[in-house]
């Protein structure tokens, strides 16, 4: 009996519990929420929301991601452009300096061949040098009539003949050399006299002749005429002798004069 009082205890919760809804509809002072309420609406839209979000972020990373990759294929298609570029500009620089060099020894090479057409070419007859002289005028002497002339005194007597003569840088003739005694050349003496001293003549069978106003012995007499390499002689052998000095006991050449005794 007990037991049977406890069945319908709990099956009569049980309608209570299943009844409820319908009574709660039924009541004026009930709310019933739904279950599609503004608050499952705003859920939905937080999550639409947090998903478009999330596609949105997707999708930019995304067009990041191509837009980098572009950049980056672009700089080295640049980088390689740039490269093939400059491989060109080496290219055409090495072949214009190739073609530069060639220019340049075939330049040498016509310059030589003309010089050596130049030089092997002949040179037609009768073309003048420069400075050339044509004629002997009537003042101007040659040096082979001049040298070995007789030298004459004002009474036409022979006192030497012309050795050499003396020449100043701008080729005037400054004067000649007369050589003076000695027989053949040879034991004579040779003195020089400026070219003003001396007047040129010819004798009777045309020949030149120097006239000198003086003697044989005059110009025998006179000093030595010493040229260039005699003069550097001289010095070298100077320079060469010992110094003997003559000291307080030594022999002077020099000669003491002694005043007479009354």
């Amino acid at each position: 009996m007990f037991a049977q009082k406890k069945i319908w205890l709990a099956t009569a919760s049980a309608l209570v519990l299943l009844s409820a809804p319908v009574m709660a509809q039924n009541s004026a002072n009930v709310t019933v929420v739904k279950p599609d309420g503004p608050a499952e609406q705003a859920g939905e839209q937080v999550d639409n929301a947090a998903a478009a979000t999330a596609n949105a972020a997707e999708n930019a990373a995304d067009a990041t991601a191509d837009a980098a990759g572009d950049a980056a294929d672009a700089t080295a298609d640049a980088a390689q452009d740039a490269a093939n570029a400059a491989d060109n500009a080496a290219d055409s620089a090495m072949e214009a300096a190739d073609s530069a060099a060639e220019s340049a020894d075939q330049a040498v090479d016509n310059a030589e061949a003309t010089v050596e057409s130049a030089d092997e070419a002949e040179v037609a007859e009768g073309t003048p040098v420069e400075g050339q002289i044509f004629e002997q005028s009537p003042d101007t002497f040659l040096a082979s009539t001049l040298l070995d002339a007789d030298v004459v005194n004002s009474a036409d007597e022979k006192i030497g003949d012309v050795r050499d003569m003396v020449l100043t840088a701008d080729g005037t003739v400054e004067g000649v050399v007369i050589g003076v005694g000695g027989f053949l050349g040879i034991g004579e003496k040779e003195v020089a006299i400026e070219l003003s001293a001396l007047s040129i003549s010819e004798d009777e069978n045309g020949d030149l002749n120097f006239m000198l106003n003086a003697t044989e012995e005059e110009l025998k007499a006179a000093p030595e005429f010493r040229d260039a390499d005699e003069m550097e002689n001289d010095r070298e052998a100077t320079a060469a002798a010992p110094a003997t000095g003559t000291g307080g006991m030594g022999t002077g050449a020099g000669t003491t004069t002694t005043a007479p005794s009354n």
